[in-house]
């Protein structure tokens, strides 16, 4: 019996470790022509990038919304500078220093769906390649793993157990 609960820890500590196909992105793409990835494959993410005139801090999140908004997926690059650089990306918030990291799912539009965990968080990353904050413009790429943590009851919350979202970047972004 012991043997066995010690091969269940090992396979449930493990089931996040199997890295999902990745894409072969582009080196730059036009403006207004952002493509993100999901697991190598194109995704449907609108970028929604935004400049907080507050706290003077750049927010990047990129939104799916499926079954005519019943189901929404968001990944968020949040609390960054409004300036060029690379940035590790982290989960707790570093206010102008790193990338907070996140993506969560949102049923009938307040329900938490699926619930997953940013993994990996060394071999991913934010890059603003190009900023011009007078014409608001921004360009970039980034890489972010994640690994589902819950169901949350969700039956079908359309995603894999692991999932890791690519992307090249080059938007407009509005004030907030």
């Amino acid at each position: 019996m012991f043997s066995f609960s010690i091969a269940l820890a090992i396979v449930v500590i493990t089931s996040c470790q199997k890295d999902p196909k990745e894409a072969i992105l582009p080196e730059e793409v036009e403006f207004g022509e952002s493509v993100i990835y999901l697991n190598g494959e194109l995704a449907d993410y609108l970028p929604v990038f935004n400049h907080d005139t507050i706290n003077y801090l750049l927010n990047f999140p990129l939104v799916e919304t499926k079954n005519q908004g019943q189901l929404v997926n968001s990944l968020s690059f949040d609390w960054l500078p409004l300036r060029e650089g690379e940035y590790k990306l982290i989960t707790k918030r570093e206010p102008r220093v790193n990338a907070l990291t996140d993506f969560s799912q949102t049923v009938a539009e307040d329900l938490s769906g699926y619930e997953y965990e940013l993994m990996d968080a060394d071999e991913g990353f934010f890059n603003i390649e190009y900023l011009d904050s007078i014409n608001m413009e921004v360009k970039g790429r980034f890489k972010a793993k994640f690994c589902r943590t819950k169901k949350n009851g969700t039956k079908d919350g359309d995603l894999p157990k692991n999932i890791v979202f690519q992307g090249v970047f080059y938007e407009k972004y509005t004030y907030r």
